[in-house]
C-alpha cells in the first residue's frame, strides 16, 4: 500500500475523519471489541503499538484489519477486561526508547522491541501510551508526576501539566464519567500534532501550545469541539 494510512478509533467525529482524509490519509478503523471496558473498546493505543516500521496488533483486531496492510504483525495475547490484562500493547515509544510496565508487555511486541534495539524502560504505570503525549523523538507531555520523573531521568524533554484536564472519554452516545488521557487526545502524525478537539479547552494558559510550537510542529485542531481521548492514531 503506497498511500498514507492511519489506524484510528471508529468513533472519531466525522469532521475529524474528513480532515484526516484531506491530509491525504486512508483510514483503517478499529472495530469495537467487547473484551475490554467500553470507553477503550476501539482505542488505537490499547490494541496496537508501532515499533520501527512494524505495527503489532492485538489478535482480535488483527483479524479485522490484517487484509489492509502487510506491515501488521499479530500479537501473542488477546486482551481481557481487567487491569493489567488490558495493557499488553500500551507501550509508549519515544525515539528508540520504549516505556511500559514490562512484566505485562505482549511477548511478541517485547521481542520486536529487543530485536530492533530499543531501550526498555520499566514503569509501575501500565497505561504509558495513554498517559504520554509524544511530540517528537525526544519530547513529550504528561500529567503523571511519576512518568515525568522517569522521562526526564532518561533525558526526554518533558512538559509536566500539574492539573486535571477536561479530556472526554466516549461511552455509548454520551461521555463517560471516567476521565481521558493526554496521550489519547494528542497524536503525532508525520510532522504534525493532531489534537482531537480544541486545544484551548485543555490548555487555558497556552503552555501545551507553546511547548509543541517550540518543537516546530504544526498543530491540527478542531475549534470549539470538546477534547476526546480516542487512543490516538498510528501512521502506517
Amino acid at each position: 500500500m503506497d498511500n498514507k494510512t492511519l489506524i484510528i478509533d471508529n468513533r472519531i467525529r466525522s469532521i475529524e475523519k474528513q480532515k484526516l482524509k484531506e491530509m491525504g490519509y486512508e483510514l483503517i478503523e478499529l472495530k469495537t471489541i467487547q473484551d475490554v471496558y467500553e470507553e477503550i473498546s476501539s482505542h488505537v493505543d490499547i490494541f496496537a503499538c508501532k515499533v520501527g516500521e512494524q505495527i503489532i496488533i492485538e489478535p482480535t483486531q488483527y483479524e479485522n484489519i490484517s487484509k489492509y496492510n502487510t506491515k501488521l504483525i499479530c500479537g501473542a495475547e488477546k486482551l481481557k477486561a481487567n487491569y493489567p490484562e488490558d495493557i499488553k500493547y500500551n507501550v509508549c515509544i519515544i525515539g528508540k526508547k520504549a516505556i511500559h510496565s514490562l512484566d505485562y508487555t505482549d511477548s511478541i511486541l517485547k521481542q520486536q522491541l529487543i530485536n530492533q534495539g530499543y531501550e526498555l524502560i520499566n514503569t509501575s504505570q501500565g497505561y504509558t501510551n495513554c498517559s504520554i503525549a509524544v511530540i517528537d523523538d525526544n519530547s513529550a507531555i504528561v500529567t503523571d508526576k511519576g512518568l515525568y520523573k522517569i522521562l526526564t531521568f532518561h533525558g526526554i524533554d518533558t512538559l509536566y501539566i500539574n492539573k486535571k484536564l477536561d479530556i472526554k472519554l466516549l461511552k455509548g452516545n454520551n461521555y463517560s464519567n471516567k476521565r481521558g488521557f493526554i496521550g489519547g487526545c494528542i497524536s503525532k502524525v508525520s510532522n504534525k500534532i493532531i489534537v482531537f478537539g480544541d486545544l484551548n479547552k485543555i490548555d487555558e494558559n497556552g503552555e501545551i501550545r507553546k511547548f509543541i510550537k517550540e518543537k516546530q510542529k504544526e498543530i491540527i485542531e478542531f475549534k470549539g469541539l470538546d477534547v476526546i481521548d480516542y487512543g490516538g492514531s498510528i501512521e502506517i
